[in-house]
């Protein structure tokens, strides 16, 4: 697999009403991006998560699925990681655990082709994937899940990382790039930054610190959308002539849905996030299987890392 981003850009259609996502998070799409173009997006009432639709076993997990808005910042503190990044395998995969399903793992909506460096965002991705997808002669997305049981997806911007959720979530997630997404939705949708470097970061600008691949990424999902990223992405802003205006997407992102200094809703170490403090995680023995051995081995490395959930 390669994970050199293709360049071209392709435009951008602007939309005015969607019936994907709700009033929460339409209202904030408005100010991250198209409040410049003088337009204000409506869409349905406010849909909180219900309470059924999760297991939160610790404290950090319950501030991310309790906060009652549309979307929700897992952030830590790291600056090391480039193309694969354990610290957010092991975020991902304890929200993933909080709300597995048993129902068949979903396919992914979209075109299944890469579509460049600035992915076409029209008014039938953001707003409604089965109409898309259905002019193109592809299958429709399939149903929201259940209020007990919702459907998760995974958005990353590597095909490294991807292969690593793999080893490490459910069967029933999807984890993949936001082109594989493009026109496709989840109740649930965990939006990775993967990229914590942020020397590295720059040097993708075009791929990582493009506006419209995090505008489609956040606007996946029907009831919550939960950004994991490092705190230093906030600090890169990208270099090239054509997204200088944008200055630090991710801090901008940040800044629009909660706000300057927002004091978090919970802070603690990844371990007491993930409740790895509280297990015994003992010897790799009795057939313990190597993607397992190397998670513990992830979570014991880890463990003391700084994570902060931020809420809008």
């Amino acid at each position: 697999m390669t994970d050199t981003p293709q360049t071209g850009a392709i435009g951008m259609e602007q939309l005015t009403e969607s019936h994907r996502f709700d009033s929460d998070m339409a209202a904030l799409l408005t100010r991250f991006e198209y409040q410049k173009d003088e337009i204000s997006l409506t869409a349905a009432a406010e849909r909180p998560l219900p309470a059924g639709a999760y297991t939160a076993d610790t404290t950090g997990l319950e501030a991310v699925f309790d906060a009652g808005s549309s979307l929700v910042f897992v952030c830590y503190d790291d600056s090391n990681h480039q193309m694969v990044n354990p610290i957010e395998s092991l975020l991902v995969q304890s929200i993933a655990k909080a709300v597995s399903r048993t129902d068949p793992k979903l396919t992914d909506g979209g075109s299944a082709g890469t579509v460049g460096d600035e992915p076409a965002v029209t008014a039938t991705d953001v707003d409604s994937a089965g109409s898309s997808n259905q002019s193109k002669g592809e299958s429709a997305e399939p149903a929201s899940g259940s209020t007990t049981s919702p459907s998760l997806g995974v958005v990353t911007p590597h095909n490294a990382q991807r292969g690593l959720l793999e080893t490490v979530l459910p069967e029933t997630v999807t984890p993949n790039t936001v082109e594989k997404y493009q026109g496709g939705e989840r109740d649930i949708m965990a939006v990775c930054g993967t990229v914590s470097d942020p020397e590295f970061a720059r040097s993708e600008d075009r791929f990582i610190l493009s506006p419209n691949r995090l505008l489609v990424a956040i606007s996946r999902s029907r009831l919550l959308t939960v950004v994991v990223c490092s705190n230093s992405l906030f600090e890169v802003a990208p270099q090239t002539s054509d997204n200088l205006d944008n200055g630090p997407v991710w801090a901008r992102l940040f800044t629009t849905a909660v706000g300057q200094n927002p004091e978090p809703t919970w802070s603690g170490s990844l371990g007491e996030f993930t409740g790895s403090d509280s297990r015994s995680t003992g010897n790799n023995v009795d057939g313990t299987g190597s993607d397992e051995a190397s998670t513990k081995d992830d979570e014991s490395e880890y463990s003391s890392i700084r994570v902060a959930v931020y809420s809008t």
